[in-house]
């Protein structure tokens, strides 16, 4: 698919920085804000998309897009959370597995005496 690329057409960073297309970081109050809204609901209709991007000064299309990498981000949170919950149970089980196994070979041995 990218095989037909030649050198002339890849971009380097220096070219992208010198036209002034660099990544644009978004302010501490714009993050505060868009958290704000995403603790509120994780995704955003049309309209408010294009409302709460009007209000902090930036594309309705770096509000999408913020959006999808903070639900990606949360996605990954709550994975780590559920392995680790899971991880905890199974390790607390195979504790209470192993004293139920010395009880049986205890009792075992109890009756075979």
């Amino acid at each position: 698919m990218l095989d037909g690329l030649e050198d002339k057409d890849s971009i380097s960073i220096d070219e992208v920085e010198q036209n002034g297309d660099k990544k644009r970081r978004l302010s501490h109050n714009q993050v505060k804000a868009l958290e704000k809204n995403f603790e509120v609901d994780n995704k955003l209709d049309p309209c408010k998309k294009v409302a709460l991007a009007h209000e902090l000064g930036l594309q309705p299309r770096q509000v999408a897009v913020w959006f999808q990498n903070r639900r990606a981000r949360w996605k990954i949170k709550q994975l780590e959370t559920d392995y680790n919950n899971l991880k905890a149970n199974y390790e607390s089980l195979r504790l209470n597995y192993g004293q139920l196994e010395q009880n049986k070979h205890s009792l075992t041995s109890e009756v075979i005496c």
